[in-house]
């Protein structure tokens, strides 16, 4: 079987010859290239990872961070810095009004025709899937800052909409223009964001609510108008709005942190496996520490219980690494591979 076919048949809730396996990011692979005497892409494909991420480059004009640093496409620190840089281009006391006069960036300025031919050619083998990580709220808070953002949120200023109202009519022009480009050589329309900790939410589902879920339910409605899947990335204790992001059409909820959940994983497949695929499981801040046996047995674990009639792609719960040894990623991904459930075909 495809890899391309055993992770959609996954998103489908049908059972393959084996469990798909993926991850977010596989960031020793050097090292488990190494030991297993292959190159880091054939390493990739020597784990199993079913599919690939797609997203195009951009070709706007680089921006300069309120710091002096280089700012990229909208002009705030690194956006996986998730605002806690301490310079921004709005503070929480901006007024509205300023939002205006900034420089958005440009959704159209990315090269989706070199992106849509890196994905057909991919497509042959894999199941492809982006842009993934253009979010709504981090890019918000790149903006704001997160104490800012948060603050803003909740003080009635306007500058917290204002902001978001750009960020959002970005995503989904960008979205736009990424489905209109790829057509059918991408797969599944996949999104990240984050807004909660392991712990819970970083603010209310009711906030939630009025804010996000309107945008990601016009982001999603995209994706489902051009036939796409929905994988969502959101890391941590969402389970207070994971019912709501079922119902605005996700399909995919990456990353399942189990450890980090208020239930059991029994509990949860039983409340949503009907209703949505969950990818990850396999605790990463454990890999470090688990001897290779325990790791095996917490991948079973993981197939037994979330791929329970399907519904299941396996993997790391988040990026795998540099100081998880190779040996362990390699057996985190043998195991799944090798692993067969009653019910598969083989």
């Amino acid at each position: 079987m495809k890899p391309r076919d055993r992770q959609l048949a996954a998103i489908r809730h049908e059972l393959a010859d084996r469990v798909s396996t993926d991850a977010i990011c596989i960031e020793n692979l050097e090292a488990v290239g190494k030991l297993l005497g292959v190159s880091e892409q054939e390493a990739y494909d020597r784990l199993g990872i079913d599919g690939r991420l797609v997203c195009p480059a951009y070709t706007g004009p680089a921006l300069p961070a309120p710091d002096g640093k280089p700012g990229g496409e909208w002009g705030t620190a690194m956006i996986t810095e998730y605002g806690s840089t301490g310079a921004y281009p709005f503070a929480a006391d901006s007024k509205a009004s300023v939002v205006d006069s900034y420089c958005w960036p440009d959704p159209g300025k990315f090269d989706f025709a070199s992106a849509a031919e890196n994905a057909k050619s991919l497509q042959i083998v894999y199941a492809t899937r982006g842009p993934y990580w253009r979010p709504i709220f981090c890019t918000v808070c790149s903006l704001m800052g997160i104490e800012g953002a948060l603050t803003a949120m909740l003080d009635g200023s306007g500058i917290f909409e204002a902001v978001l109202e750009r960020v959002a009519d970005n995503g989904i022009r960008f979205t736009e223009n990424l489905l209109g480009s790829m057509g059918d050589a991408l797969d599944i329309y996949c999104l990240g964001d984050d807004f909660a900790t392991q712990r819970g939410m970083l603010f209310s589902p009711e906030l939630w609510r009025k804010y996000l879920k309107p945008v990601y339910g016009k982001l999603f409605g995209l994706a489902k108008k051009a036939g796409k899947p929905v994988w969502f990335h959101s890391c941590g204790d969402i389970t207070e709005v994971l019912p709501d992001l079922i119902d605005i059409g996700m399909d995919v909820w990456e990353t399942v942190q189990l450890h980090t959940l208020p239930m059991r994983p029994e509990e949860l497949k039983r409340r949503y496996g009907g209703d949505v695929t969950f990818f990850g499981g396999v605790n990463t801040q454990n890999l470090p520490f688990a001897r290779v046996f325990e790791i095996e047995g917490e991948v079973i674990n993981c197939i037994k219980i979330l791929g329970k009639n399907g519904g299941y792609i396996c993997g790391p719960d988040h990026h795998i690494k540099y100081d998880i040894p190779a040996e362990k990623t390699i057996a985190l991904f043998d195991t799944a591979r090798n692993f067969r459930m009653d019910g598969c075909t083989l």
